[in-house]
């Protein structure tokens, strides 16, 4: 015997069954319920507020370029302002600097030519007191022959003379020494890569020789300036005239 199963359903207020389509069971009435779709009036509504905010930073953009551009034109209508006559206010700007730079211009240009260094200006008459310096070095590319132990002979008088040279012109040119450097004497060579052996005289004023002594005339003074000479001068060591700086000796 076959017993075949069927649904029964109840439409009362057991249970509040919604059916897939949306039909609420047991509220007595069977009318389907449904969510209402969006429209576009409620879309519109929705971005407004967007658009408004879009609308007011482009109003304040263009304000404030608006601003600006007033802006300029003041200060282009105030440059433009006649000062006197067809003279206007940007030409007497550019007249002030250009004055200022002048004026600059000439001082310096007169400063130049006004001041005197106060150590340039000196009497060579008052250097009266003399201050000597003593020394040899070695000339090593030098061959020592009979000759040279007399200045008189023309050999030995040649290398004198032009040891002489040398020597003056470095402390004749020298901003310190210059001034006090009186001569320089080679007065004799001595065997041994020849020697030669030398004499320095400096002559300064009296009022102020203990200060010279002491300072500029040191010995420390005038050995350092020949020494720096010898290590300055691009002279290469194979000349005849080299000198050995090492061998610089001066009392």
């Amino acid at each position: 015997m076959d017993i075949e199963l069927q649904t029964i359903t109840t439409n009362g207020n057991d249970g509040d069954h919604v059916s897939k389509d949306g039909v609420p069971a047991g509220n007595g009435s069977g009318q389907a319920y449904s969510i209402p779709e969006a429209t576009e009036g409620d879309v519109l509504l929705t971005e407004q507020p967007r658009n408004g905010e879009i609308m007011s930073s482009g109003h304040a953009a263009e304000t404030q370029r608006n601003q600006e551009k007033s802006s300029v034109c003041r200060v282009k209508d105030e440059l433009n302002e006649v000062v006197f006559w067809k003279v206007r206010l940007w030409m007497v700007i550019i007249l002030v600097f250009l004055l200022i730079f002048a004026i600059i211009i000439i001082s310096l240009a007169l400063c130049s030519t006004i001041y005197e260094d106060v150590d340039e200006k000196y009497d060579a008459s008052s250097f009266n007191v003399s201050r000597s310096f003593n020394g040899s070095f070695r000339l090593p590319n030098q061959v020592f022959t009979e000759e040279l132990l007399t200045l008189s002979v023309s050999k030995s008088q040649a290398l004198a003379t032009d040891l002489q040279k040398q020597l003056a012109d470095l402390y004749r040119s020298s901003p310190a020494l210059g001034r006090y450097f009186s001569e320089a004497k080679i007065y004799a060579f001595r065997n041994g890569s020849v020697t030669a052996d030398y004499r320095l005289t400096f002559l300064m004023p009296a009022e102020r020789q203990d200060e010279l002594r002491n300072f500029t005339l040191s010995r420390k003074m005038v050995y350092n300036v020949f020494r720096q000479f010898l290590y300055d001068r691009e002279t290469d060591e194979s000349e005849p005239m080299y000198i050995d700086p090492l061998s610089l000796k001066m009392f």
